[in-house]
């Protein structure tokens, strides 16, 4: 258990207190903004309301008790601040920055060392980086590799009237090369058993060896129903970006470096400008993205690709649908709200991206890397994905899986094991050896009963 003060309650810093919260830690959050108090006051933590970089104020938090600081608040200099005072009382830090004059990378352990901060992290930036990685996957899938890339995670939706709605998932004859691993029920994530029965749009994680993807995610398909709706096996060369924004940009710089032929529209005539100074080897179009008469003489109609990244939700996923209606091969948008992920996929946006999420995701794989060698999240933190290397004495070394699910039958799975560089897909008569790599699912509350039993 540690000790971490949380610097800003918006969305990102409400998020982090409530998973960090749950897996059992003690969690203070320092925020000025008498509306966001009042929702992190009904977590479990202690609220200091306050300006985080004051010294007075950090000592009302407990600074000099506290493991970490993380500083999450809308401005760079709070940030920076907070975190130089923090450093010096003997905490760990992260910091959200947002402008290039202080950092031009997605993350780094590097460049603010000097002042005080030992995770640096630009949301933006990790967005565009994110969203160019999700491109080179074959089947767009907003889905991480582990285990050095043996093993794939993959996303269906349960179509009504396919061979799993309304039916058990012990009953479905998967293959034994797949595990299904967590289920995506409205904004719920379920840890699925054999006994859960599937509902029609139902969205069902799976993981399973890489070297066996092309055919289970076809098996799987048949089985759950609505396939991919885009060529997965044609090259992406053409990218059409709606939005110059600081993500808009990025993502244009980073697609252009893979020499992919890259058009942006973005409305501000000066932003234009800016943009074509900086990237040459760019298109830019001054003009609305919602234009559809633009999107067409554009060629949205052969572009293998449409990102929509404008600042604005309700843009993002009108373009997206737009572009999809007109004939992009590939739509992806970015919209925060993750109720409305499985809507938007239905309806025709191939993958709905979160900025925070993403920047969530990241804050907790530092959090967490002396614990476990990588962690993802799920519903914006509400499970988690872990990879970690059994120790030696391990309390589960050596024991049955069904041993040790019996305790955590509902809340936690473990997905895939590899050893020896082989993947061994688990059952409940399954072994659990020493320095096995284990790939587990589980609700966030449970995080360290997995560290102190693996």
């Amino acid at each position: 258990m540690k000790n971490v003060i949380i610097a800003g309650g918006g969305d990102v810093g409400y998020a982090l207190a409530r998973t960090l919260s749950e897996e059992g830690h003690n969690i203070t959050v320092i925020e000025r903004n008498d509306s966001l108090t009042e929702r992190i006051e009904a977590l479990d933590v202690l609220v200091v309301s306050g300006n985080a970089a004051s010294p007075s104020v950090l000592d009302r938090a407990y600074v000099n008790s506290a493991d970490f600081f993380i500083a999450v608040t809308g401005s760079d200099e709070i940030n920076l601040a907070a975190c130089s005072v923090a450093k010096n009382r003997g905490c760990r830090t992260l910091a959200r920055i947002n402008s290039e004059d202080y950092l031009k990378k997605p993350v780094s352990t590097e460049d603010l060392q000097e002042v005080g901060i030992d995770v640096a992290f630009c949301p933006e930036l990790i967005s565009s980086s994110h969203m160019a990685n999700v491109l080179s996957i074959p089947l767009l899938l907003d889905s991480p590799l582990f285990g050095k890339g043996i093993l794939r995670m993959v996303e269906n939706r349960v179509e009504k009237g396919s061979r799993a709605a309304g039916r058990e998932i012990k009953k479905l004859k998967l293959p034994r090369n797949i595990n299904l691993v967590a289920i995506f029920r409205s904004e719920e994530v379920i840890i699925p058993r054999g006994n859960l029965r599937l509902e029609p749009n139902d969205r069902v994680l799976s993981i399973m060896p890489t070297e066996f993807e092309e055919g289970s995610t076809k098996e799987l398909s048949g089985i759950l129903g609505i396939p991919r709706k885009v060529d997965s096996r044609k090259p992406i060369e053409r990218v059409m970006i709606a939005g110059g924004s600081r993500v808009g940009y990025h993502l244009a710089r980073l697609l252009s470096e893979k020499d992919m032929s890259v058009i942006i529209i973005e409305e501000d005539e000066a932003r234009c400008r800016e943009i074509s100074e900086k990237l040459p080897d760019v298109l830019v179009v001054n003009g609305s993205p919602t234009d559809k008469d633009l999107l067409k003489e554009e060629g949205v109609t052969e572009a293998d690709a449409f990102l929509a990244v404008t600042d604005r939700e309700e843009v993002n996923i009108l373009t997206a649908l737009l572009a999809r209606q007109y004939g992009a091969n590939r739509s992806i948008s970015l919209v925060d709200r993750p109720g409305l992920k499985s809507i938007l996929e239905e309806v025709g946006i191939d993958l709905v991206i979160s900025p925070r999420a993403v920047t969530l995701s990241t804050i907790l794989k530092y959090f967490h890397m002396d614990d476990f060698e990588s962690l993802g999240i799920l519903n914006l933190g509400e499970a988690q994905v872990i990879q970690l290397k059994v120790r030696e004495k391990a309390k589960a070394a050596n024991a049955r899986i069904d041993s040790i699910m019996r305790f955590r039958k509902k809340e936690m799975f473990i997905g895939a094991i590899v050893r020896d560089g082989k993947v061994i897909m688990p059952r409940g008569d399954t072994f659990i050896h020493p320095k096995d790599r284990l790939v587990i699912f589980t609700k966030s509350r449970l995080v360290k009963w997995v560290k102190d039993n693996f």
